[in-house]
């Protein structure tokens, strides 16, 4: 059996037990139905399973069990952190099912165009940071469009939004930065490795952030009201874990979220529009104010000149 039918087996396996407890052969019925749907022989025996929870575990950290006393149902033991690496793992393998499948189904799926950058540097980058190596490379900054080159001392790796970052220390200024991988070019592992200790808590200090922009503020209590519709969005992918819903009816949801408020944070309100009102910290609505009245002046500045330029008339209420 190709390897790939055992990777797409553990896979149902576990989003099988992800929604309820199951039996062995609650399982093999499930199996059997997708079986028919992907063309594909997910057919197992007991002792097929019993391997299969054995290599999920190993490949995957994901532990099934079903020890409960008097219930012989099989779960996943949750494993906080670990289970939420192992089910990266698990939704990254999906995705590349789903483009495999592309490439049969063409006229029926169909793969965003934009893809992310600089994922080719990972595991260099990683084995620099465990090796504790100093790294040499060009970094190209979009907002002044100019070419810099960096020396750094590398600590971490970071996703945000679907790109990747590394956290390091420039060895310029001794300032703790952030580097886009897709914006890192001619990168340099050097054999030197850095004496530097540096003791930074990354689980805390971006448990309490959005984004990759690194914050000294301290988190606070942020409330924001969704329309209904873009609300269950919200519900469904929180924009943070630390992320409750305090009201919810017909109209509105209301959640409350504890973070730093970051300039990532404060892009991520805007992009809702008009579906989301902040309703605190107030300095928080003060400055999402001052951001929609600069656009709006700016949408008024167009408007006026182009009635201007067509000789049409002007009133002090164009938008």
């Amino acid at each position: 059996m190709p390897k790939q039918t055992f990777l797409s087996r553990y896979a149902l396996i576990i989003k099988r037990l992800e929604k309820s407890p199951a039996t062995f052969q609650e399982i093999a019925n499930y199996l059997e139905r997708e079986a028919d749907i992907q063309d594909k022989d997910f057919t197992i025996s007991i002792r097929t399973f019993q391997r299969d929870i054995k290599d999920i575990y190993e490949q995957l950290d994901i532990e099934i069990a079903n020890k409960r006393k008097g219930d012989k149902r099989y779960f996943i033991k949750e494993r906080g952190e670990d289970l939420q690496r192992s089910q990266r793992l698990l939704d990254s393998y999906q995705t590349i099912n789903a483009i495999k499948a592309s490439q049969e189904f063409n006229q029926y799926v169909f793969l965003e165009t934009r893809k992310s950058k600089g994922l080719e540097h990972f595991y260099g980058l990683l084995y620099a940071i465990k090796s504790r190596l100093i790294l040499k490379f060009n970094h190209y900054k979009y907002w002044d469009a100019t070419l810099t080159n960096r020396t750094v001392h590398p600590l971490a790796l970071k996703e945000s939004q679907g790109r990747w970052y590394l956290l390091a220390i420039d060895t310029n200024d001794a300032a703790f930065k952030t580097f886009g991988l897709d914006r890192m070019d001619e990168i340099e592992i050097t054999k030197t490795k850095f004496k530097e200790k540096y003791n930074y808590d990354f689980n805390a200090m971006f448990s309490r952030l959005f984004g990759i922009l690194s914050s000294n503020d301290e988190p606070q209590n942020i409330q924001l009201a969704f329309t209904y519709e873009q609300g269950q969005y919200v519900k469904n992918y929180p924009l943070h874990h630390s992320q409750k819903i305090i009201k919810e009816n017909s109209k509105q949801i209301i959640v409350e979220l504890s973070i730093a408020i970051t300039f990532d944070f404060i892009m991520e309100v805007l992009h809702f529009g008009d579906e989301v009102k902040v309703l605190q910290p107030l300095s928080l609505v003060k400055e999402i104010k001052t951001i929609h009245k600069k656009s709006f002046e700016q949408y008024k500045k167009v408007a006026l000149n182009t009635r201007i330029r067509l000789g049409r008339p002007v009133h002090n209420d164009t938008v």
